[in-house]
């Protein structure tokens, strides 16, 4: 490019790019430093320091009166913030927000807002000063303890930096966006960010261990409750992490026994209004159910009390876990402490970071203050001096400011005199400063004989020279103590801690946030489902659904009147959170939790199990068992599989605690060709105390204690030997009967009544056998009452006791004098006297009778033919419902 010669400031060539990119780092780096960081040395942004400067300048501090906040930002953007009156008044009414600021640095008077984010009065209208507390930031800016700078328009200077005394930047936190960089520090207590600064003073070897033992996290100015502490450590080992904090709610109870909600407390920085709008708007889209009403009862303008009435019988854990899942009730805390270091560039600062660099800051203020105070101790002392010499000759003196025709003529005759050093002087001399030389005259100095004119004549009497010779004594103390501090880093370093402490105890105060050490995890759908007793039922035809027990109860006569074609097969009670286990035909095992199952009213069908379970055609389910909701309670149970061709195998019940969607396999019922070799008759759920009854289709019943089965760990075996059959007799029952030791003299006189003939051990005659009543309430306590049913309808009912206990893997006992009038056993049960019992014929006839209309009959009789069937029918299934399925 061609420039015309003579140009002052020729047209010069430069790159776009470049000039671009330099533009936007001048402006990036003018937002960062000017505006949205803090300095970690007062934890304050420039409008922050400039409203307290200003408010200390003008005298607006805590021991004056109010002001209007209008001529505080007038003062502020007159002299030292001119970016608009709106950002000022903004910097000012937070920092007078007691939910905002730990620490209040503004008392406000009049409307400042409030925690409803209710924006604050005009200016015009509302006043303020400094708390007191202020007053620690803005001390001994009279002293040289900071540097300063022009102001925007080179009228008058502001502070760098507030020479604060205590850690603001954690103790009352700091938010801030800018170009590219953001912080956001929580605030802390005083006292244990004090005791922080106190643990590094001492200590510059000092770990992040010990300060947690003293600094153990935020303190938040709207309270609630951090959870866990892993990520309090990270933040203030790195500067950068989540803290998962939760507001506190309590449960009432009022009229109608109804309970409710109230929330005491939100998150920092969470708006009680957004909250409660919220809240109702997942209620009216049903996404949060149970609650009746919500109100805000909150009396002022910090407090809350929100209160949320529920209906009836709503669990308020269940609504609570919405909360913390649907609102703002628990959020995360993302700490990102970056500030301008010392040098004023941005980093993201440790906890330990910024403590070492404000306490360095505080030795420096320290030490800059006591130079300061040096030097005028030793100008102080130097002017005494000469006022003290003045007395020593004051005739001559004021002789010769009288004859002078002016002070400057005055000041070079007093330069000129000569004072002898003997004497009280020479003493005094060689005691203020015992490094002095003393010779035998002394000359004044131009500013001690400036100082000799500016005195008032009563400073030349006898008295005062005493006066002015132990305030010089007193100076040279003072000068001696401000050499120590600034020669003896120790020294200093105990200036500096009682400043510390004397703050803390100047500012008392309670930890208002709690930190509880178990972290809040993410919630699982089980923490959203509403606690309830539910009854679970599977139809004959493969059909489930859950019903509140109380339904249950309240429609179990219209249950009664179910479509024949497909009666219940399975009850079970359980809750809403109970894991279910299904065991299928193929020897599969498949869980889901109850609540997921499908809520039906108690005379519905339900919906197919192929819609919840993966099953195959033909694939049915042969038991239901609900798992124990408590881990302890699991692991002391075991489940027991049974199969047709009378093989038992017992495994932990927590081996199927988890269970894959597809399912996994529980028993394997093919021999070692592949070929099915029985089926799955059922698994039952029993402790170590219970016995196991199967009984065969030949009438045969084996009894055996659970404890007599080894636990297995493998699933991919049928077990070992449970009953003995003959070559064509199937299992066809299986019953979990109360354990009872009892003798057969002991078992045969219960089921006579009380009495029976034994024999004598000693002389081997047969003697009447009493039961003691002891033994006879036991065995009544332990009694159950055990139902066979033949497939041409003989039934009886026989006490459990006629039942005895054998050897696992032998024959048993005979259940029932089977003929070809009674045909085979089809079912053996323990029954309770209100049970309801459902027979299914092989024409796909049902018949219910009561189980308290079974007679009861010994254990060797036939029983009595109490269900009449048509034709040559058959009975196939015998199921029974509890009438009370609570009772079952």
């Amino acid at each position: 490019m061609e420039v015309e010669e003579g140009l002052i400031n020729p047209i010069r060539a430069i790159s776009l790019e470049d000039e671009m990119d330099r533009s936007y780092l001048d402006y990036m780096m003018s937002t960062v430093t000017a505006r949205a960081l803090p300095d970690v040395r007062d934890g304050m942004k420039p409008v922050h320091r400039r409203v307290l400067y200003a408010m200390a300048e003008s005298g607006y501090t805590a021991d004056r009166k109010h002001v209007k906040s209008a001529k505080v930002v007038g003062d502020v953007m007159g002299q030292y913030h001119p970016h608009g009156d709106s950002s000022i008044y903004d910097a000012l009414v937070r920092m007078g927000q007691p939910w905002s600021l730990r620490y209040p640095l503004i008392d406000p008077q009049g409307n400042f807002g409030s925690i409803d984010n209710d924006p604050p009065a005009a200016m015009r209208y509302t006043e303020s000063r400094l708390e007191r507390l202020a007053g620690r930031m803005v001390a001994d800016l009279d002293e040289d303890v900071v540097d300063f700078r022009p102001n925007y328009d080179h009228t008058s200077r502001e502070p760098k930096v507030l020479p604060a005394r205590f850690p603001n930047l954690l103790v009352n936190g700091q938010i801030g966006i800018a170009v590219g960089l953001a912080t956001n520090i929580p605030p802390h207590h005083l006292g244990e960010a004090i005791d922080a600064c106190l643990l590094v003073l001492g200590n510059a070897a000092a770990t992040l261990d010990d300060v947690l033992r003293v600094l153990p996290g935020p303190d938040l100015p709207t309270s609630g409750v951090i959870h866990g502490r892993a990520g309090i450590r990270q933040a203030y080992q790195t500067g950068k992490g989540a803290i998962r904090v939760s507001g506190e709610a309590s449960v009432e109870t009022f009229k109608g026994n109804r309970q409710r909600i109230v929330v005491t407390q939100l998150p920092y920085l969470v708006v009680k209004q957004a909250f409660v709008e919220k809240l109702a708007e997942l209620v009216e889209d049903a996404k949060i159910d149970g609650i009746a009403d919500i109100r805000d009862e909150s009396s002022d303008k910090v407090g809350i009390r929100v209160a949320i009435d529920l209906r009836k019988d709503v669990d308020p854990a269940v609504v609570l876990n919405h909360l913390r899942e649907k609102t703002d009730f628990v959020r995360n805390f993302n700490v990102n402490m970056t500030c301008l270091d010392s040098r004023g560039r941005p980093r993201q600062m440790g906890v330990l970071q910024i403590l070492g660099e404000f306490v360095q800051f505080r030795r420096e203020v320290v030490r800059r203050r006591t130079l300061h105070r040096l030097e005028k101790a030793r100008s102080d002392l130097h002017r005494q001096i000469g006022l003290y010499a003045a007395t020593l000759r004051i005739d001559e003196v004021v002789a010769t400011i009288r004859a002078s025709s002016d002070p400057d003529v005055a000041r070079e005759a007093l330069l000129r005199m000569e004072f002898e050093t003997r004497g009280g002087f020479a003493q005094l001399l060689s005691e203020v400063d015992p490094d002095i030389e003393i010779g035998e005259t002394f000359r004044l100095s131009d500013v001690q004989a400036r100082g000799i004119l500016e005195m008032r004549l009563a400073r030349l009497t006898g008295l005062e020279r005493d006066k002015i010779a132990d305030r010089a004594r007193e100076l040279s103390g003072e000068i001696r103590g401000h050499l120590e501090i600034l020669n003896d880093r120790t020294v200093l370093d105990g200036v500096v801690r009682l400043e510390f402490e004397e703050i803390k105890a100047a500012y008392p105060d309670e930890r208002r946030t709690r930190i509880e050490d178990s972290a809040l995890d993410a919630l699982s759908d089980e923490d959203l489902v509403e606690l309830k007793d539910i009854v679970v039922t599977i139809t004959a035809g493969g059909y489930v659904k859950r019903t509140d027990l109380a339904a249950y109860r309240q429609g179990r006569r219209a249950a009664a009147k179910e479509a024949d074609e497909d009666v219940v097969a399975t009850t079970i009670v359980c809750t809403t959170k109970t894991p279910l286990v299904f065991f299928t035909s193929r020897g599969l095992a498949h869980a889901e939790m109850a609540h997921k199952l499908p809520e039906a009213a108690a005379n519905a069908r339900g919906r197919a199990l192929v819609n919840f379970l993966e099953l195959k055609p033909e694939e049915t389910v042969q038991a239901l068992v609900a798992l124990p909701e408590d881990k302890a309670a699991l692991d002391a149970l075991s489940l027991v599989f049974v199969t047709d061709f009378g093989t038992v195998r017992r495994n932990d019940a927590s081996d199927f605690a988890k269970v894959n969607k597809g399912g996994k396999l529980a028993i394997k019922l093919e021999d070692e060709n592949g070929e099915p070799r029985g089926r799955l008759v059922s698994v039952v759920l029993v402790s170590a105390e219970d016995d196991v009854a199967l009984a065969s289709r030949d009438g045969l019943c084996c009894r055996f204690n659970v404890g007599d089965l080894r636990v297995m760990k493998s699933r991919d075996s049928t077990g070992v030997a449970g009953i003995s059959l003959a070559r064509k007799d199937k299992v066809i029952s299986v019953a979990v009967l109360r354990h009872f030791e009892a003798t057969g003299t002991e078992r045969e006189a219960y089921l006579a009544g009380g009495t029976a003939k034994a024999k004598d051990e000693a002389s081997g005659e047969i003697v009447p056998f009493e039961l003691p009543s002891d033994r006879m309430l036991a065995m009544q306590e332990a009694e159950q009452m055990v139902l066979t049913v033949t497939e041409t309808g003989f039934a009886k009912r026989t006490s459990s006791h006629a039942y005895r206990i054998t050897a696992r893997g032998g024959q048993g006992v005979e259940v029932a004098k089977l003929a070809d009038r009674t045909g085979d056993l089809v079912a053996l049960l323990p029954v309770g006297e209100n049970d309801v019992l459902v027979l299914t014929t092989d024409a796909g006839k049902t018949i219910r009778a009561n189980a308290a209309d079974i007679p009861i009959m010994a254990r060797g009789t036939q029983g009595t033919r109490v269900f009449a069937l048509e034709g040559r029918q058959q009975i196939v299934s015998v199921l029974r419902v509890a009438a009370d399925p609570a009772g079952s």
